[in-house]
């Protein structure tokens, strides 16, 4: 509801959780809902789940769960679905602009997902679905100084898929429920409060069946597990009063994963893989407040640990075979420091100043190997972001800039996982952002309009030889143009309240390469032409609450390769979701992909198409 969505200041939005679940029933419809916002499927649930934010790939995007960073560094990347709905207390969105030093690095935007530390109500929640869909949750606070969230969800993902060489020699594409693609997760959070202090300790155990695409084979049992455990803690309230103030935290998590596929139904072997990554960070940031200036500092501190371990492959110890499949361990530490100005010149005007400093190190070793082929790398990076503001009693409107970088995932750098070879080469990427947001409002409209231009230098690309052999390289320079509009109404007929809206984005991009295939070319993994309309209807009758939505999307000029020999296909989506509430009972229904459309998404395979899911929930 426009009423609901808030801005902490011009360039950041905030959301409720509670919003998030009864308009949108899960964090991806949601932020699938934002005109900035692409979220970037790869098969059923349970499957990675990416983000891209103004064009900006998943790896330009810095996902955060309470300030701490989930980007994993081996990977460089997230899984938008590990975080079930009824943990978010609230999201906030970066996507320009200065804003503390927290946002200022990330060169598409930053998403901030803060968990919930309290329960003033317990709440118990099952939901239901087609294709084998189920979960059921608790949550609540135990005694004053504890709460507690514990939830699982399972899939069979048992939906029709178009089959491209059967296994049992039917035609060629036929429509085939898709054997061996069940998931499951169970998901554990307990959070304690004392004073200022909140520190929460979260555990994680899913697993995911990696169907064959190719044949459907019943006799597949490749599958990708993970456990993780995780802790943090800080004084996570936040001072409002003039003087010194002083934020600090520290988290920890361990990941252990495993992939396995004793029929070699997707591999080349009988894969029975094990990795392990370790991630430590620390943060202290002192700030001085005094009426309309705020001073800010900061220093973090990361540090990440990768191991690999290939249990079936004999040479993997020794390493005669290339360097993606041996044993290894890969490290990486990084100090980020900054430090900001946030000055409120007068009430219509405001501005902002931040530089920070990046300094990473890496190394990498053949865990097991005679030769263990050590390599140590230490390279730096400063960027700063500016901002002016102006608000008025209709209007906002901001100028800003900034310099951003990403550090290269040890995958791209060391290689592993059997599918592309290391290069110690290879660089971090920067960008040069310019964007100006203009929002104009008034008790029941809003219309907003972002213009913005982004250069990025040294681009990470996958480069594969006449061999099919693969590396990352830094091949391209990419430039990007950007506009996107939205616009926002409410009206009340005849006691019902609709909430239409109407978005639109349009991306311009190319690619500056030595590469003469990918010279000349449009970014790939993103669809540059999108456009969204909905409309909500919020109702009262006989003391039951209900509301209606309807969403539809169409995108198109997707590549899938950086020579754009690949075209995606048109994405043609309505989405509807119904939604009853009685006192401490709601109920709803959810309905995705309401044609049924079956269109080619980012990862070139057919979406799962249509998606029915029942949910209730009580509070007591």
């Amino acid at each position: 509801m426009i009423t609901e969505t808030a801005s902490a200041s011009i360039g950041v939005e905030t959301i409720s959780g509670d919003d998030i679940k009864n308009r949108y029933g899960n964090l991806q419809s949601y932020l699938k809902s934002l005109t900035s916002m692409q979220v970037q499927h790869s098969g059923g649930l349970g499957d990675p789940v990416l983000l891209s934010v103004r064009g900006a790939s998943g790896r330009q995007t810095t996902m955060l769960i309470n300030g701490v960073r989930i980007n994993d560094a081996q990977g460089g990347g997230y899984d938008l679905s590990q975080i079930p709905v009824d943990m978010i207390e609230q999201v906030e969105i970066s996507s320009s602009g200065s804003n503390g030093g927290l946002y200022d690095g990330a060169i598409g935007g930053t998403i901030n997902i803060i968990t919930r530390d309290r329960e003033y109500q317990r709440r118990i929640a099952a939901k239901l679905g087609n294709h084998g869909y189920r979960s059921i949750s608790a949550q609540g606070d135990v005694n004053p100084m504890i709460s507690l969230y514990a939830g699982s969800e399972s899939s069979d993902n048992n939906f029709n898929y178009p089959v491209p060489t059967p296994w049992d020699g039917s035609e060629r594409n036929s429509e085939e429920a898709l054997n061996n693609a069940e998931f499951y997760r169970h998901t554990l959070q307990l959070s304690v409060h004392s004073g200022d202090i909140q520190s929460q300790v979260g555990w994680r155990h899913q697993s995911k069946n990696i169907p064959d695409y190719f044949r459907n084979s019943p006799i597949n049992r490749a599958r990708y597990s993970i456990r993780e455990l995780t802790f943090s803690t800080g004084n996570g309230a936040k001072y409002s009063n003039n003087g010194f103030n002083l934020d600090w935290s520290v988290a920890a998590s361990r990941k252990n994963e495993s992939y396995q596929d004793p029929e070699s139904s997707i591999g080349l072997g009988e894969d029975d893989n094990r990795y392990k990554l370790q991630h430590i960070e620390m943060s202290l940031a002192p700030y001085w407040q005094h009426e309309d200036i705020v001073v800010s500092t900061g220093i973090t501190g990361e540090f990440d640990q990768y191991q690999s371990r290939y249990v079936n492959d004999p040479d993997s110890r020794e390493c005669t075979t290339p360097d993606g499949s041996c044993d290894q361990t890969a490290q990486q530490s990084v100090i980020n420091i900054n430090t900001g100005v946030d000055y409120q010149i007068n009430p219509q005007w405001g501005s902002g100043l931040a530089v920070y400093h990046r300094r990473y190190d890496t190394s990498n070793e053949r865990t097991h190997a005679d030769n263990p082929l050590r390599t140590d790398i230490e390279q730096s990076f400063t960027g700063a972001s500016a901002s002016v503001d102006h608000r008025s009693q209709h209007s906002e409107i901001q100028l800003s800039a900034r310099r951003s970088t990403r550090i290269p995932s040890l995958y791209e750098r060391y290689g592993d996982r059997g599918l592309m070879l290391g290069n110690d080469d290879l660089a971090a990427e920067t960008a040069d952002n310019l964007s100006l947001d203009i929002t104009l409002f008034d008790a029941r409209s809003e219309a907003n309009v972002v213009v913005f231009y982004r250069k990025t230098y040294d681009t990470i690309v996958p480069v594969y030889d006449s061999r099919g052999v693969g590396r990352y390289e830094n091949s391209s320079d990419a430039s990007m143009t950007g506009l996107e509009s939205t616009l926002r109404h409410s009206l009340q007929v005849a006691g019902i309240t609709f909430e239409p809206s109407l978005s639109a984005a349009h991306y311009t991009s190319e690619l500056d390469s030595d590469i003469r295939a990918f010279n000349g070319k449009q970014l790939p993994g993103i669809y540059h032409d999108r456009y969204l309309a909905s409309v909500t209807a919020y109702f009262d009758r006989k003391s039951i609450q209900h509301s209606l939505g309807l969403d539809v999307e169409v995108a198109g000029n997707l590549y899938l390769d950086s020579g754009n020999n690949n075209r995606g296909d048109i994405r043609r989506s309505i989405d509807l979701i119904y939604r009853a509430q009685l006192k401490t009972l709601s109920a709803s229904v959810q309905v995705n992909n309401l044609l049924n459309n079956q269109f080619k998404d980012f990862s070139n395979r057919p979406v799962a198409g249509r998606q029915v899911y029942l949910s209730a929930q009580w509070q007591f």
